[in-house]
């Protein structure tokens, strides 16, 4: 029985995958790094926040390497249950578990020569990164239920938002691993530090989202667009012009389809404190505090009240989401897809990361 796998994969002959855009000196010097990277074997750490388009470097990478037409994959570590990331990583023979009733290769044997991308790998268990370790030692998988080694020839590409080093400062990655992992680190630009490419970001989501279309930004757009932060980098670009294309009159995007946020986004995200935790009960923007408050629907209430839930449990745990996750009762790739869920953006404070 087949299920649907937590990963994509990029093979010779199918369609290009989007490519970085933009010509500021960043990508410039982006570009350049990645070209250089490219022509080395050596394991690759993507470091950028959410939306910087990290996978999109892993697959510039592989591209312009000697890889370039075996296959790619990419995996996000943190949406595989842990009970199938063994079968999931290195295949299983059948009746290795419940339900496995033929043999299937793993994401290694899959990426055979060519580039195997792990995102998020510190979410990986650590009884996992020991045997992640080892296939990396040995270049060698066993699936699950077998009794024989195969060799496997892979790069090995993995992406963070903060960096390996905050893994294994936090506990949540092996330093053997880490040193394994992090032969060569890239750093990716966050789009507030890019503005002079957002016409050309603008331009290249467009025709993406409406092809064959004529579309074009009223003059006040693209000044408001260089206005704002951007926590959520091209990400959130995208969202915000899907959103406004809605909106858009005779293919014209206005300044009031944009609906970007007045204050907290016109402050760079470094600059953002960590956001105070109400004791009151949890209220949306715009409701009375005084007397009764409106009755809103449900599915509103109940997420904002999920929303400063967590927030409560971050700020507590300074932001460590190990010690957040433990006092929600959830585990921590829970917690990552309830934050990434409600748009729950993490400062870029140093002092978060304070010893266990």
């Amino acid at each position: 029985m087949s299920r649907p796998r937590p990963h994509t994969v990029t093979a010779a002959g199918m369609a290009p995958a989007p490519q970085l855009s933009g010509n500021s000196l960043p990508m410039q010097a982006l570009r350049a790094q990645i070209g250089r990277i490219a022509r080395c074997g050596a394991p690759v750490a993507i470091r950028g926040e959410s939306g910087t388009g990290k996978e999109l470097a892993a697959r510039a990478i592989h591209a312009q390497g000697a890889r370039a037409s075996f296959p790619f994959i990419a995996v996000n570590c943190g949406a595989i249950p842990e009970a199938l990331m063994e079968a999931e990583f290195f295949g299983c023979r059948p009746g290795a578990y419940t339900g496995a009733r033929h043999e299937r290769q793993g994401l290694f044997q899959a990426a055979h020569g060519g580039s195997l991308l792990l995102d998020e790998v510190d979410d990986l268990p650590l009884a996992m990164q020991v045997k992640l370790l080892r296939v990396l030692q040995e270049r060698r998988v066993r699936k699950l239920g077998g009794s024989a080694d195969e060799a496997v020839d892979v790069r090995i590409l993995c992406a963070s938002q903060h960096g390996l080093a905050r893994g294994v400062a936090a506990g949540t990655l092996r330093q053997d691993l880490f040193y394994r992992l992090n032969v060569i680190e890239l750093a990716l630009p966050p789009l507030r530090e890019r503005r002079g490419d957002l016409q050309v970001l603008c331009e290249v989501i467009l025709a993406r989202l409406a092809p064959g279309q004529i579309v074009s930004l009223a003059p006040p757009v693209l000044a408001a667009l260089a206005a704002y932060a951007f926590p959520g980098n091209v990400r959130e670009l995208e969202n915000v012009l899907e959103r406004a294309l809605a909106f858009a009159d005779g293919g014209v995007i206005a300044l009031d389809g944009l609906a970007l946020p007045s204050v907290a986004g016109s402050m760079p995200l470094r600059a953002l404190p960590p956001p105070a935790v109400p004791e009151r009960q949890p209220c949306l923007p715009g409701m009375a505090l005084r007397g009764v408050a409106p009755v809103l629907p449900l599915e509103m209430y109940l997420r904002q009240a999920e929303r400063d839930m967590i927030m409560r449990a971050l700020v507590q745990a300074r932001y460590h989401r190990a010690r957040a996750a433990r006092q929600l009762g959830l585990s921590v790739r829970q917690l990552r897809y309830r934050m990434q869920k409600l748009t729950i953006l993490e400062p870029l404070l140093d002092e978060r990361m304070d010893d266990r």
